[in-house]
């Protein structure tokens, strides 16, 4: 068995402190872009709000338009028996 030198203890941890820097480095990385995809879900639950608000907003411009369709209808006595 080789004899633990203070050389060879040495180059060890180096090996060890070379490791974890990069892993470190890596994990910044993962970090930086789990945040962009937490920004971009951000940015599609704000489309979809905005796209249920519009969806929101025609169905009740529908409901007046059928309203206003069906006070003309009276009006003209053309309306469904």
């Amino acid at each position: 068995m080789v004899e633990p030198t203070l050389e060879l203890i040495q180059a060890m941890l180096q090996r060890v402190l070379d490791s974890l820097r990069e892993h470190s480095a890596e994990f910044r990385e993962i970090k930086s872009r789990l945040s962009q995809i937490e920004h971009a879900i951000g940015g599609l639950h704000r489309d979809n709000a905005v796209h249920s608000e519009n969806a929101a907003l025609l169905n009740a411009r529908m409901d007046r338009l059928s309203d206003r369709l069906a006070r003309v209808e009276r009006r003209l006595e053309i309306g469904e028996a």
